[in-house]
């Protein structure tokens, strides 16, 4: 039996699984402090003997495996979670069969493997929700320089000089985009505003021109927008048109509407992901 974790900045994915698309079961509970969410793990998985464990999870997090200090955040991207030692903390509770990497890299493996990724050379993954991240695979292998990709804090056009809403950088991309930026900008939950809110075109904006970056940098086969934000599906067809506006076919796209889409593995990518880890560790071949 394999198990896989998926942390993000709001809620927690748990699973346990025969293979990554046969999950035995499920479970969402909220992050909160570290001691809590801890226990909350814990006690969902003394149920289950996992033989290995896939991790997906914010950073910025130390991820080579060879440092003393494999698995530890090293920034407040979670409030209460800098200094918090990830591998030391399941290890010492679950198994010590671990393989850890961030919430966009596993999500962009499970889009790889089973979802709207297949084929691509070239893929990336970003995430839209409390925070904004983004993961790049090359041949299916996440591309980790000198440290992990932290593309939600690329600069975008801050036009009405918005302030932000980054504790670390303020109007960066993450800082103007995401979930909490359209809450503090409107005063109202992104949720609660109606599809044809003025709120929609400004996201579309802000988004495109971050994924003109990642476009002139990376030249992806494909780009996956998920993340809470992203389920509002009227965002596509906005962000694909000020896309080409933007671009102006300086290299070819191809068609917008199957060069940038929605996750295949719906909600699912993440923890498809991280089980897609625990595989490999358990199969040896990582």
């Amino acid at each position: 039996m394999i198990g896989g974790i998926e942390f993000g900045g709001t809620k927690c994915v748990l699973a346990v699984a025969n293979n990554p698309l046969d999950i035995i079961e499920k479970k969402i509970i909220p992050t909160r402090d570290p001691q809590r969410t801890f226990s909350d793990i814990f006690l969902f998985f003394n149920e289950f003997k996992v033989d290995s464990l896939g991790i997906g999870i914010f950073g910025p997090i130390i991820l080579n495996k060879e440092s003393s200090d494999y698995g530890l955040l090293v920034s407040e991207s979670k409030k209460g979670w800098k200094g918090i030692n990830v591998f030391s903390e399941i290890s010492n509770n679950i198994t010590a069969d671990i393989k850890i990497d961030t919430d966009v890299n596993v999500a962009a493996s499970g889009e790889y493997t089973y979802g709207s990724g297949r084929n691509c050379r070239i893929l990336v993954y970003v995430t839209v929700g409390t925070g904004i991240g983004a993961g790049v695979l090359f041949d299916g292998k996440p591309h980790i320089g000198n440290f992990h990709l932290e593309m939600g804090h690329i600069r975008v056009p801050n036009q009405d000089n918005f302030r932000g809403v980054c504790d670390i950088h303020g109007d960066c991309w993450e800082g103007l985009a995401s979930g909490p930026s359209i809450e503090a900008r409107w005063g109202i939950p992104a949720v609660e505003l109606p599809n044809s809110h003025e709120a929609w075109k400004k996201e579309a904006e802000l988004l495109a021109n971050g994924l003109i970056s990642i476009i002139a940098t990376h030249s992806p086969d494909r780009i996956i927008l998920g993340g809470g934000v992203m389920k509002q599906i009227q965002l596509f067809p906005m962000i694909r048109k000020r896309l080409g506006v933007l671009w102006k076919d300086y290299t070819p796209l191809g068609p917008l509407s199957k060069f940038l889409v929605k996750p295949g593995l719906g909600s699912d990518s993440g923890i498809i992901g991280s089980l897609i880890m625990a595989e490999l560790i358990r199969d040896g071949k990582i």
